[in-house]
């Protein structure tokens, strides 16, 4: 842990002139700003010389020539980069009549030059050496000693703005102004101008690009006009763009408008007030704002806020010196129940009333206490909050104590209030609520009564703590987006964000001040969205909040020197999306892979895998495993490469262990020789059950297509032609086995006409004359009958008995003729049928 007393010492910051006066410097020409010269000349000092032309080649008189120097001994630590402006006699120079320029007595080192046309050569764009817009993008001037640097620069024309600027009444705005800003940066002005007497204007020397114009009534106006973009409209958003060339004039009168007035009487008991504070506050979104309008009600308590932006308004009515109760339009005590008012220029909202009622007062004491000893808090500012109905605080009003601590505030509307102090000095004391507490939900009530003083609403503050430190990058300069984050410890163990307090910074150091006693960790995080962000990092380094240091500060106290060296996060690649794989992991079926979202414009590879091994060949999304990998699991492996980056591969899941072509042929038993013959040759097609496996079925009976599928593949599949028309009424052309059936009637290998039965149960006898046929054997049948049940001029005993005599079949005594051939007998006979000689 770190107590105050043992905080490091602070290091003040110089911030760097060089980023704030290199734009004043070009905008005005000041030399007044920036490093003294020293008083006697280097003795091995150089120069820089040179001609400032026009971009047509002639000379250029009067334009402002100022130097930056860079310090390479400069201290990052205490200033934002190594340039600095020069000033002082003889460290700028104005180009002569011939366009020529000496600056002489320069140490030897690294120059910039800024060049800033004066009013003889307004029309030129101002520049860094060599025709650069900003200090960071100028060419260095290398200076020597004993020797003269020579530059030439050429200024372009840049384009020029004019108008009229007039009121309503077609009046001059005399004394008001235009500004040019680029549509892209509409926080600084590129350019800008006065009105003149008889309302004219003119913008010179704008470089080349999109303008959004902007004109008003200028500063410390008493008109009641507002300010507008061109053309009569009153955001930047709605502005029209004005793109701009080199060279170019354009023209862009404005008419001011008369901003919005609001107008009522203030009255108490019937009777006009006068001194009533009225007020127009904005009411709008955060990320909008507009300008808070207050008059006083004359003495026959009329009022008129005028100038009103376009905007939503509140108006509030106020006598906090005197005893009526504060209030908002339409009687309402609290700005969260006020009505809204919108209004545009031009618009005249009456009849704003308000009837005033008796407020109370509100008094007390404000001592700050050191070492146990309280005393009285001389000028302290206190706010003064009021409980809305949603019981929420709001500010009423703020004000200071006198020397001896005491305050007093009347003119407060019947409710509920408490008291903010912020001590003497808001950075030195804790900004304490009524009651000791520092949260707003820890803060004391007290009822104010009308025609009531509610006194003895005492507060006494403690000191406060204040952090204050850098935030910088590994180089020394700003951290864009990095920022301090304060950890504090309201009750043990308990670390949330501090109550709200006051601050100060810039784009390197920062002050947090006003802040309760107790226990801090300084956290700094990145708020932007860089693809490589800050690193969140804690004080000294600390990787997590639970390694942090402590900052102890049970009775107040300063904490200087609280920094951090910001270091980004290096971006790690999006990491390669998990493929996926869809489908039976079986021989003969297709396994498809699914590469996941690798983002637009990626390129994508595959490599198919079996049991870890590639499987030569298989690169496309899809893949049907052969035999050789049944038994193993398959992966696939996705190469992608996104735009810009490298390659990332990513592997999927295992499928389960390949499945046979036909996931229930086991063993070697019974027909099983012969069912492989058959998944082997391609001879019968498996059958694919409702879980997507595709299994043989052995003992499941075969049909008439089956076979007639099975020979004409046996046969080698021969081409013929098709007849126009289906033989068969039940065989349509789109019927798996439309071919082969066509082919059997074709060779007379079968003999039905009108329909074949293609579902049908193939019998044993029908199985027979199809092979005998699909023979066409020379065969003559026994004169005594081999089968029983098959005699001697039944209609298949010639193929039966063809059948037996070539041992196609081996049954003995009864052929069963008109029993149905399961899948694996049928296995068994086409095979037999196959290895016959011929």
């Amino acid at each position: 842990m770190l107590s105050p007393d043992l905080a490091p010492p602070t290091r003040r910051r110089r911030r760097g002139l060089a980023a704030g006066l290199a734009a004043l410097a070009m905008t005005l020409g000041l030399v007044a700003v920036g490093t003294p010269a020293a008083n006697a000349a280097e003795p091995d000092a150089g120069s820089i010389t040179g001609t400032v032309t026009g971009e047509a080649g002639a000379p250029l008189q009067g334009v402002l020539v100022q130097l930056f120097h860079c310090d390479p001994d400069f201290d990052a630590t205490q200033q934002a980069d190594c340039w600095t402006l020069l000033w002082g006699a003889g460290q700028s120079a104005k180009s002569a009549a011939d366009g020529t320029f000496t600056i002489s007595e320069l140490e030897p080192g690294t120059y910039r030059a800024a060049l800033a046309p004066q009013v003889e050569t307004a029309q030129y764009v101002r520049e860094y050496w060599d025709g650069a817009e900003t200090l960071e993008a100028a060419t260095d001037i290398e200076v020597t000693a004993g020797a003269a640097a020579s530059i030439a620069p050429t200024l372009e024309i840049g384009a020029t703005v004019s108008g009229t600027v007039l009121d309503g009444d077609g009046a001059p705005v005399s004394g008001g102004y235009v500004y040019a800003y680029l549509s892209g940066d509409l926080n600084s002005t590129r350019g800008g101008a006065s009105v003149a007497s008889d309302g004219s204007y003119a913008i010179t020397g704008l470089p080349a690009g999109e303008y959004v114009l902007k004109s008003g009534p200028g500063w410390g106006s008493t008109t009641e006009l507002v300010d507008e973009y061109w053309q009569d409209v009153y955001t930047a958003d709605a502005a029209t763009r004005v793109a701009l060339t080199a060279g170019a004039a354009f023209t862009a009168d404005f008419a001011l408008n008369a901003g919005a007035a609001i107008t009522g009487t203030v009255t108490t008991g019937g009777t006009p007030v006068a001194g009533v504070e009225v007020s127009a506050k904005y009411a709008g979104s955060p990320d909008g704002w507009a300008d808070t309008v207050t008059t006083t009600t004359a003495t026959d308590g009329t009022y008129r806020l005028a100038g009103l932006d376009q905007a939503d308004y509140v108006v509030g009515f106020s006598d906090f010196d005197g005893d009526l109760g504060q209030q908002y339009w339409q009687g309402v005590s609290d700005r969260a129940g006020a009505t809204i008012l919108t209004v545009a220029p031009g618009d005249v909202v009456e009849g704003i009333d308000a009837a005033l009622t008796a407020g109370g007062s509100i008094s007390g004491v404000l001592t700050e206490n050191t070492a146990g000893e309280p005393a009285p808090s001389a000028g302290a500012y206190f706010d003064v909050l009021r409980e809305n109905p949603a019981g929420a605080w709001e500010r009423v009003t703020s004000a200071r104590s006198g020397d001896d601590g005491a305050y007093r505030v009347s003119g407060l509307a019947p409710g509920e209030y408490t008291v903010l102090t912020y001590g003497s000095s808001s950075a030195r004391w804790a900004a304490t609520y009524l009651g000791g507490g520092y949260y707003p939900e820890d803060a004391a009530a007290v009822a104010v009564t009308a025609s009531t003083e509610t006194g003895d609403a005492d507060v006494e503050t403690r000191p406060g703590v204040s952090i204050s430190g850098r935030i910088t990058d590994e180089h020394g300069g700003a951290a864009p987006d990095a920022r301090l984050v304060l950890l504090y410890e309201r009750t043990p163990g308990n670390w949330v964000e501090p109550p709200a307090h006051g601050g100060a910074g810039d784009d390197i150091s920062y002050m947090a001040g006003g802040m309760p006693p107790g226990n801090y960790i300084a956290k700094f995080e990145d708020r932007g969205a860089s693809d490589e962000p800050y690193a969140t990092q804690f004080w000294q380094n600390a990787a997590t909040q639970a390694e942090a240091t402590v900052l102890e500060a049970p009775n107040g106290g300063t904490f200087e020197g609280i920094s951090a060296v910001m270091t980004r996060t290096v971006a790690q690649p999006e990491p390669a999306p998990v493929p996926t794989l869809a489908g039976i992991a079986q021989v003969g079926q297709a396994l498809t892979a699914a590469a996941g979202d690798w983002g637009p414009g990626a390129a994508l590879t595959y490599r198919w895998l079996a049991d870890g091994k590639p499987v030569d060949g298989a690169t496309a999304a899809e893949f049907s495993p052969a035999e050789a990998q049944a038994g193993t699991a398959i992966t696939v492996e996705v190469t992608g490469i996104r735009p810009g980056e490298a390659a990332l591969v990513a592997t999927s899941a295992p499928t389960a262990s390949v499945l046979p072509r036909f996931a229930d042929v086991t063993g070697t038993g019974g027909h099983t020789a012969n069912v492989r013959w058959a998944v082997a040759e391609g001879v019968i097609d498996g059958v694919k059950g409702a879980d997507g496996i595709v299994r043989f079925e052995s003992t499941r009976a075969a049909t008439r297509a089956t076979i007639a599928v099975a020979l004409y593949r046996l046969a080698g599949s021969p081409e013929f032609a098709l007849p126009s028309k289906p033989s068969f009424r039940d065989v349509p052309a789109s019927h798996p086995a439309y071919t082969a059936i066509e082919w059997m009637k074709r060779e007379r290998i079968t003999t039905v006409t009108s329909t074949f039965g293609p579902a049908a149960m193939l019998k044993r006898q029908e199985a027979a004359a199809f092979l005998y046929r699909a023979a066409g054997p020379s065969f003559t049948a026994p004169a005594k009958a081999t089968f029983t049940d098959v005699p001697k001029g039944s209609s298949y005993f010639t193929s039966i008995e063809w059948l037996a005599a070539e041992r196609i079949t081996t049954v003995k005594g009864t052929f069963s003729p008109a029993n149905t051939v399961t899948r694996e007998a049928l296995a068994t006979l086409l095979k037999r049928w196959d290895a016959l000689p011929g």
